[in-house]
Order: C-alpha cells, then structure tokens, then sequence
C-alpha cells in the first residue's frame, strides 16, 4: 500500500468537476481506482488546497500513485473510456549511452515536457510521485531512479557517461562544487544513496553537450540545472536503471502525469551504440482474452459488447479477433500478466457490489483441522497464563541446538540436515522448541526482564533412521527470581486446564541443572517431556546473564489432545 497527499480541489479539477468533491463522493470515486480516502481533510490554506490522504491499496499499480495516476483511472468510469493517449512527436534531443554505465546502471528513458504551469502546489505534487515510485517501485532507488530538469538550460547531445571520484560539480541546494566523495560524505543524499554506487570506483554522470552538468544518479541532480521552479516552463525528465523494463515502465507512466498537468510531451532518443530506442515507448500490450472464459470465471452472462465497454471504462481498448477479443493495454501497465487480471478489470468496471452472492457449490466445507483447533486451545491456556507467544524459523542451526546446549553426540544423531543450506544459519530442521526460546531470549536481553515466552509448533528428528516431526510445548521464563517452581506452576495449570493426570521424576539432563530438574511422565508413565533450570553454562553461551527456568513437551504422546505425528509413511 502507498499514501498519497492531494488537494480536494485540484483532484476534483483532474476529474473535471465544475465544483469541489465532498470527502463522501471522494472516496466512492476512489474506489473505482483501489484507493480510499485515508484521514481527515486539512485546510483549506491560503491557495485554496484542501489537503488529504489518499491510501492506495495495491502494490503493483505504479500508476496510481500519484494524484493524475488516479484521476486518469476514473476518468474512464465517468467519460473517458478507452486508451490515454500515449502517441508523442519526436524532440530534437538525443541522449548517448556510453558503455562505461554497463556494469553500474546500463538504463535510460527520458522525456520532453513542454508549456507547464508551475506552482509551488505542482511542484509538491511532482516530487511526491517522484519519491514514491523512486522509494517503492524503484526500491529506494536501486532499481530506478528519477531525474527532473530545467530544459532551458540543457543543450542536446546528452552523455550518459562515467567519471571518477574526483569529478566537481555543484549539488543541487549546495552553493559550491564537490568531488563524488564530498558529496558522499557532506550531502544528505549523498548520504542517504552512497550504498547504491559504494562498489564502483567510477560513477554515473549526465553532460549535456556544453559539459554542464545535469546529474549524478541515482543521488543528486546539479544545482542549476537540476533544480526546478515555478518559472520553468519546459522540463527533461530522465530515468535511469538497472531493468530496462522498469526504467521504461516510469518513464510511460510519468510522460502520462505531465501530459495530464497539460504539458506537450514530445519523445527522446536513446542511443546504446548497438541498439537505438524511443521513450516513451508509445506502444500498447496485448493481451486474448476469450468471452465464454471471462463469463465463466465470473459467473455472468456479458455480451461481447458489454465485456468491450466494460474494458474501456478501465482505460483499455479492446477489438475483435477471431473467437477472442484482443486487449490493448497502456505500456505501463505491466502488472496485467493474465486473462484473469482482465477478468477483475471487467468485474471493477461493472461494479462489485451488483454481483449476486453465494455459497460455492462445493462437495466439502473448509474448516479447521482438528490438531489446529487443539494446538489454537493450547495457545489459549498459555496466553491465559500470561505467557507471550513467540513464532522461531522452523531452521536452525547446529551450534544453537547442540554446541550452546551442551548436548551430545546422541542428540545430534536425531538431527535432520538440508541437503544444500543457504547458509549454515538454516541448515537443519529444528529438533526442538527450547533453543529457539532460549537463542530468542539471548537476542532480547535489552528489554526489561522478567521474559515469559512459549512456543508451539513443530520439531523433526529422526527415530529408527526415519525423520518424524510432531508437535512440542515449551515455555521459558527468564527473571531474577525464575526457578523449578514458577515453571512447574506453568506447567501445573497446563495440565489442570486440559484435564490430564501427570507425575514428575528427578533426572539428568545436559541443559538442566542437576537436582532442579525432572522428567515428565503421563500417568501411564509415558514420557511426555522434561522441566528444569537452565545450566549456567548453557546461559553464558548465550549471553544470558539472568536465571532460566523451562519446560518442554510432546504434545503428540498426550492421548486426549489426539496430535499425530508426521513421517514419509503417513504424509
């Protein structure tokens, strides 16, 4: 999800009402685009914007993260079906590749905007969409990254080249020049972005064609011609990126939010040496999409020219081919991969709320299985007991279980290992709860004790040579004053709770301390598990500077709860 900031006023101008929405009709209308409205409006202030938040609820529509991004797409509910314009005359402005960015960030798409109008208001607005498709489309600018510039100042050719750290310029809000390393070291872009460029010795550099500088990206723009105001009329906006379809995709879609702010877009010409392209791409995605499908999967009974008026409310186009209708989508909308996200664009543009509900005609019901409804009661009686749950990695690693532990070779013959690890920080199965509780509390030490912690879930050990996981219990409680005595209390009301008869005998464990420690058995004396205080060394392996005291059971060996247990025999 992605919030926006927009003004009543000038969203209700996009929209081409004659007078202001009121919150209500704002955010029926933003529905239509996957968004609502998120706070209460602020203002109006002194330029007459009412501001609000806007929540976009999906993450892989770039294009509706911005206040034109929205308004375009409910345009076409209201009366702009069909496809936005995206057919751009050509610029005379060129931008040349060199090979040097190969390795670094090997992408560009640029656009020309010309007859803008700016205010401080639009200005805002620009650089609102800039920071949001830069910070989550463009994963912090990794992946792609946005330049605005004063076209005035900018002679064509335009050099996407490298320079080394000791290349000047003046960044943009600074008021002297800078190496590449001053910049990394003084500015808070800099700053901020150093991480993206850190393994290069050479970096990214624009130069027009005068050596004036334009940029460093992904970082900072220049302080002259980076910087935009609201006495500049024509602007270049560039892209650059690791993903050519990425850099391609922001630059459709931002050649479509200047064009909606009424700035004439022309295209610009990239040139890699062994290939040439035009941005914006200016060509649609097609997508088949077959009628009997659609209505199927919907369960209605649309004609092949309501599924076509249906699409052109979504800002599509569609014609007839064959026994198929063929989809034209806008370049930027890459998130349609299937016939089944065409699908919920008709379902979106016909209106969820007038489809008819019902109960799927279904041999079986879902519901919980019964191990889950035990396992969920169990988690009852611990919270009620005002323990905390915690969730570890079902892997682990061998040091945490048995070295830290102080447990030995027969405990690390029931190990079961992963064939090829990521990493030796997941490269087993865990065979208990207890080091994960206890590998937790180590981690945790800053916050104020005492910690009382459980976990249920499951552990995988190998018994007769076969691996079989069942479902454990274990509770630890780490303070000052812990001891057998505050665990088996735990423990007591466990027990009492799900009405099971048990008894305690005094035994040895590694981890436990002698003669504060115990076995524990049902009344048929099958052993369930074990309780104790945790030894002193297996505290000072990890750090734990407080007492531990713990248990740990095989909830499967406890016949009333009826848990089974899992092998290769019974899955």
């Amino acid at each position: 999800m992605v919030t926006i900031d927009i003004s009543i006023e000038d969203f209700s101008e996009l929209l081409g009402k004659k007078e202001a929405l009121t919150v209500v009709e704002l955010d029926k209308y933003l529905a239509f685009a996957k968004a609502e409205v998120d706070s209460d409006p602020e203002g109006p202030d002194e330029n007459g914007h009412t501001k609000i938040s806007v929540d976009v609820k999906t993450a892989n529509r770039p294009d509706l993260w911005s206040a034109e991004g929205l308004a375009r797409e409910i345009r076409g509910m209201l009366d702009k079906p069909g496809l936005p314009n995206f057919k751009f005359p050509s610029s005379t402005y060129e931008i040349i590749v060199d090979e040097s960015v190969k390795e670094i960030r090997p992408y560009i798409g640029a656009v020309i905007a010309k007859g803008l109008k700016l205010d401080n208001f639009l200005i805002k607005q620009f650089i609102q969409a800039q920071d949001k498709l830069d910070f989550s489309f463009g994963r912090k600018r990794k992946r792609t990254s946005i330049g605005l510039y004063n076209l005035h100042l900018i002679s064509s050719p335009i050099q996407y080249t490298t320079v080394g750290r000791d290349f000047k310029f003046v960044p943009l809000q600074f008021d002297k020049e800078l190496t590449v390393d001053e910049i990394f070291k003084q500015h808070p872009k800099g700053i901020e972005y150093e991480n993206i460029l850190k393994p290069f010795t050479m970096v990214p550099m624009l130069i027009d064609s005068n050596n004036r500088v334009l940029s460093m990206p992904p970082i900072i723009n220049s302080n002259d011609v980076g910087r935009i105001t609201e006495s500049t009329e024509n602007v270049l906006l560039e892209v650059t990126g690791t993903n050519e379809i990425a850099v391609n995709q922001v630059t459709d879609l931002f050649a479509q939010i200047l064009q909606d702010r009424g700035a004439k877009v022309e295209s610009v010409l990239i040139n890699y040496h062994s290939k040439t392209i035009i941005t914006p791409t200016q060509s649609t995605l097609k997508m088949n999409l077959t009628k009997k499908e659609v209505n199927r999967y919907l369960g209605t009974r649309f004609s092949e020219a309501r599924l076509l008026k249906l699409l052109r409310k979504r800002r599509l186009d569609a014609k007839d081919h064959g026994d198929q209708l063929q989809v034209e989508l806008p370049p930027y909308r890459q998130d349609v991969i299937h016939w089944v996200d065409l699908s919920e664009e008709i379902a979106i543009a016909s209106d969820y709320n007038l489809f008819n509900v019902r109960i799927p005609n279904l041999f079986t019901q879902g519901a919980l299985d019964l191990s889950t409804e035990k396992e969920n009661m169990i988690r009852e009686i611990m919270v009620g007991a005002s323990l905390q749950e915690i969730l570890n990695y079902n892997l682990t690693d061998l040091d945490s279980v048995v070295t830290k532990m102080s447990r030995g070779l027969d405990f690390k013959n029931k190990v079961v290992y992963l064939k090829n690890p990521v990493s030796q920080s997941y490269s087993i199965l865990r065979p208990d709860l207890l080091s994960g509780l206890i590998r937790f509390t180590s981690k945790n030490i800053e916050a104020p004790f005492p910690h009382h912690i459980f976990e249920t879930g499951e552990i995988t050990i190998y018994k007769n040579n076969i691996p079989v996981t069942k479902t454990h219990l274990a509770v630890l409680l780490a303070g000052a004053n812990e001891t057998f005595e505050t665990s088996h209390r735990i423990l007591d009301a466990f027990f009492n709770s799900i009405k099971v008869k048990y008894k305690l005998e005094v035994s040895e464990m590694s981890e436990l301390i002698d003669g504060r420690s115990a076995t524990v058995f049902s009344e048929d004396s099958t052993k369930l598990g074990a309780i104790g205080e945790v030894k002193i060394e297996v505290l000072e392996n990890f750090g734990i500077k407080v007492p531990v005291s713990c248990f740990e059971l095989d909830l499967t060996k406890i016949k009333k709860l009826k848990l089974k247990k899992y092998s290769p025999n019974n899955y």
